[in-house]
């Protein structure tokens, strides 16, 4: 329903002040809270004497709109005395809906630790008796001066709430009866016998113990709340001084170290975390020396916790009999590692409150080395950006610079070619070389410059209508020159729509693949030009035939200033074009990617999306049968 709903919701344990459960009552609690934890609830463990207006005081807390309650089965003659819980909950809900669930007992094999034996308090008992006698002549110096019995019976029941709140509830039963008892015999008449001449006094032993016996109840109540009250508050602190402790450090190993000390001083216990290693499995940074690291199921406990993101060990059904117990530090981005608690007996371990401050400490712990990552990557993404730009603006400085004089040499070579031609031999060559060089510095300077506007996002695509035809022809026009010993195949879809793009850079990208293709092949091979329709994108591959690429490049060759091996030109490529081409596809919301030739030879693929407006007696092609 919560999922229907797309609302949150939360499980709720009640404890009942001054009721202490047995082992196997908590293993089954936090079995439920366990369960609820992983079908994504929040798992909450309240304090209370009367558990249906605990649950109603928290359900308005959080403006809860719907409680599940379990059916409960109780004998008939129980529910005539009292209200069960379910009839609590259904007569003072108000605007609160309530679901009864009629569940079903699941008979799982659950490991049931043993009830601890009860230990006799025998020198409460004693000190409780001690304040009774205390009591006692108090009293009797009183009865000499003749005071009132009305007032020795109010010193009887100021010794039974001391006694109620330094021992517990059982010393105070013991001192009620015994206060009783000496009131009769050494303040009622007849004295020294327990008749009385008065039947009224019958009335008075009776409140008096009734009274006793509530003060001694509602006192240790009282100061069970107040024990349970400190160690919330304990709790509460450690975890808001270990999340400060960990704010303040950087480092696996320091925070690492911080948050075990921490923990281990508060479970009075030992504590081992580990954290995954290079190979994936656990490395303890912490606690190498206790016990529980040296254990041989300790490391396949960790790694299975890591692995499966649960809970597992001593105390649990999963792996129980590990040595400790086994919480998964998970962040963000999945288990870093996982944290092993070991103290002596398990009932520690079962409290419901106890595992969830483990695990609240636990994913402290998760979340600093995460943010310390992050923090490290930031910091180094921001170092690379700002040296990335840097470097642009001084390429694109110095680009500026050069072009005026390479278009000077360029120039005057040219020149000094074409009208002098009787310059033969020696000359000639070196002319051609200074004419060839500068052209192609001029390329490289160009590329700089274009790759330096695509990154800074001053290009805007001026996009319009354009025929593919058009584009291709234009490119293998500028090509021309670098191609001459390169047979070009054009084939292009009949029924090719117009394509919505920036002419001049979806140009540019097919030149630099051309030339890309033309300088990395051997002289004779064929390069091959297809453009076709495939559903709603426009697909143009330029294939070649030469040594096609290294195995594992595919992505790599579109990296910045990457060059493949040595070919036809001996490594003199920029690096750049392939980059260009790339950024290019971005603006326009199209992909480009590299393929080997299962024949032999690279292909390069453009995708580019079609317009949702293209011109309807364009798309006539698109409603023909397959």
């Amino acid at each position: 329903m919560a999922a229907a709903l797309d609302a949150p919701w939360v499980a709720v344990c009640v404890e009942k002040t001054g009721i202490a459960s047995d082992p196997a009552a908590k293993q089954r609690v936090v079995d439920h809270l366990r369960l609820a934890e992983r079908l994504g609830a929040e798992t909450v463990t309240l304090t209370g004497t009367d558990v249906s207006e605990t649950i109603l005081d928290f359900a308005r807390t959080l403006n809860v709109t719907k409680i599940f309650v379990g059916k409960t089965h109780s004998p008939r003659w129980r529910r005539v005395l009292w209200k069960s819980v379910v009839e609590d909950l259904l007569d003072n809900s108000g605007e609160i809906d309530v679901y009864v669930i009629q569940g079903q007992e699941e008979h799982r094999q659950t490991e049931v630790m043993p009830r601890p034996a009860r230990r006799v308090q025998w020198r409460d008992s004693v000190a409780a008796g001690g304040v009774v006698a205390a009591a006692s002549l108090l009293a009797t110096w009183l009865h000499g001066l003749h005071v009132a019995e009305a007032n020795i019976v109010m010193i009887f029941l100021a010794a039974v709430a001391f006694v109620a709140f330094q021992f517990g509830r059982g010393p105070a039963i013991q001192a009620s009866l015994a206060s009783v008892l000496i009131f009769d015999v050494f303040f009622v008449p007849p004295q020294f016998s327990l008749t009385v001449n008065d039947t009224q006094y019958l009335f008075t032993f009776a409140v008096m113990l009734a009274i006793g016996m509530l003060i001694s109840t509602l006192t240790a109540r009282l100061q069970s709340q107040l024990d349970s009250g400190r160690q919330r508050e304990r709790r509460t602190l450690a975890l808001y001084r270990l999340g400060k402790q960990l704010g303040g450090l950087a480092g696996d190993i320091f925070l690492v170290g911080a948050a075990g000390q921490h923990v281990r001083e508060m479970v009075g216990g030992e504590v081992a975390i580990y954290l995954e290693g290079d190979d994936g499995l656990p490395v303890a940074m912490f606690g190498e020396e206790a016990s529980i690291a040296k254990h041989p199921r300790s490391g396949p406990t960790a790694h299975w916790v890591m692995t499966h993101d649960r809970i597992a060990g001593r105390g649990t059904d999963t792996l129980p009999s590990a040595v400790a117990l086994f919480i998964p530090l998970s962040g963000s981005q999945g288990p870093l590692g996982a944290m092993a608690v070991g103290v002596e007996g398990t009932d520690w371990l079962l409290h419901p409150e106890h595992r969830q401050w483990l695990e609240s400490c636990a994913s402290q712990l998760a979340i600093a080395p995460e943010r310390d990552r992050m923090t490290v990557a930031a910091g180094d993404a921001r170092v690379k950006a700002e040296a990335e730009q840097v470097r642009s603006t001084l390429l694109s400085s110095v680009s500026h610079d050069l072009k005026t004089p390479l278009a000077a040499i360029a120039g005057a070579s040219s020149s000094l070619l074409q009208c002098t031609p009787a310059i033969e031999g020696t000359s000639r060559e070196l002319l051609e070389t200074i004419s060839e060089e500068a052209h192609r510095l001029n390329r490289l300077l160009e590329n700089i410059l274009q790759i330096s506007r695509l990154d800074s996002g001053a290009v805007t695509p001026n996009t319009q209508w354009h025929l593919l035809e058009d584009i291709v022809g234009s490119a293998l026009h500028r090509t021309k020159d670098n191609r001459e010993h390169h047979p070009v195949t054009v084939r292009i879809d009949p029924a090719m729509p117009l394509i919505f793009v920036d002419g001049l850079l979806l140009e540019q990208a097919l030149v630099n693949l051309l030339e890309n293709a033309a300088r990395h092949t051997p002289a004779g091979t064929p390069i091959e030009i297809v453009g076709k329709v495939d559903g709603r994108e426009v697909t143009i591959s330029v294939a070649d035939a030469g040594p096609g690429l290294v195995p594992g490049t595919e992505e790599k060759v579109f990296d910045r200033y990457y060059r493949g091996t040595a070919g036809a030109d001996a490594g003199r490529g920029s690096g750049l074009g392939l980059a260009i081409c790339r950024a290019i596809m971005h603006l326009h919301g199209g992909t480009i990617t590299a393929f080997a030739r299962a024949g032999g030879g690279a292909e390069f693929v453009i995708r580019l999306p079609l317009a949702e407006n293209t011109p309807p007696f364009l798309m006539d092609h698109f409603a023909q049968p397959a």
